[in-house]
């Protein structure tokens, strides 16, 4: 509607302007055989994808069984060194730990945070 305070609840403002009746909202939800075919195809197109899933699965049970635990990433810690003395310091930091600094317009960040110490 037009008028403020129309609709009923005040979560619809969005959904008002739309003109869609049953018949039409019934097309653009599936029923449950396309819901199911579309299943069929989308597992048959990421079958290889889901070997690889289900043998993963299968070894990390296995492991398990045998009391061998799965492998554990180490995490890398953060804070090593001083901190930094300023903003540009701390990104150039940041870029070079994350194995960016290759891709840095180092000027750039310089032009941004002003001129550089080092």
């Amino acid at each position: 509607g037009e008028g403020e305070g129309e609709g009923e609840g005040g979560d619809d403002e969005g959904l008002s302007d739309v003109d869609l009746d049953d018949e039409e909202l019934d097309g653009y939800i599936r029923t449950e055989d396309e819901a199911r075919s579309r299943e069929v195809v989308w597992n048959e197109m990421n079958k290889e994808y889901l070997a690889k899933v289900e043998e993963r699965q299968r070894l990390s049970d296995a492991r398990g069984l045998l009391g061998v635990p799965d492998k554990v990433k180490k995490r890398r810690r953060v804070g090593d060194g001083p901190p930094a003395s300023s903003a540009a310091e701390a990104a150039r930091d940041m870029l070079r730990s994350k194995n960016l600094s290759s891709k840095v317009n180092y000027s750039a960040l310089e032009d941004l945070f002003g001129a550089a110490d080092d």
